[in-house]
């Protein structure tokens, strides 16, 4: 895969160049050259990457698109691009701003629409999730979609989600992208710090 003219956070600053992906991490940047099984033209685009944060419990966060990391990318409009070191947690785009996500290489999100993947594939961490002052409950349901009681308001928030390893991903029905990320025995998401409840 190879991504043309794309904008990335660089040592020095942002730049404008080529990206290639291959066998799940980032091969290259600069020129492309060479067959590819399929190009985006990521004019008017920017890529960041989503790594490993510097300390373990802190999960991951935005970092730069560099030649051996794992291609774990967001694709998304340069106005959008999220700022290097915001927790991957913290990161929300719009619908019709999400160009591309990848995991390990494949893309798992196109132009706002998910792709066809198993949304809980063990059926890990299923159940209700709630925050630390008992405001947020997330329940996380086996089918793949979720739904958020708010202060006591049911059903503030319902969508789609997927998980990948420690990360998930939410598409809300109200038409964006969240991410969030299991660390520990807690879930991040957004503002929020959760534990599951206990089951009966």
């Amino acid at each position: 895969m190879l991504f043309k003219n794309v904008q990335v956070h660089g040592p020095a600053g942002s730049l404008v160049t080529d990206v290639r992906v291959k066998d799940g991490q980032v091969a290259d940047t600069g020129t492309g050259t060479g067959p590819d099984t399929q190009v985006i033209d990521g004019s008017g685009l920017g890529l960041v990457a989503v790594v490993p944060a510097t300390r373990k419990d802190q999960g991951h966060m935005v970092g730069r698109v560099e030649p051996g990391i794992p291609a774990d990318l967001l694709l998304v409009p340069r106005g959008s691009m999220p700022r290097l070191g915001t927790p991957w947690w913290r990161v929300i785009v719009g619908r019709t701003d999400l160009r591309a996500l990848l995991t390990r290489g494949q893309v798992v999100i196109r132009d706002g629409e998910p792709l066809d993947r198993p949304a809980n594939p063990d059926g890990a961490r299923v159940g209700v999730w709630i925050d630390q002052n008992d405001w947020l409950h997330q329940e996380l349901l086996p089918q793949g979609w979720y739904d958020e009681t708010r202060g006591g308001r049911r059903h503030a928030y319902t969508g789609r989600y997927w998980l990948d390893g420690n990360r998930i991903d939410y598409l809300d029905d109200s038409g964006f992208y969240a991410f969030g990320e299991f660390i520990g025995d807690q879930l991040f998401h957004a503002e929020f710090v959760m534990r599951q409840q206990a089951r009966p």
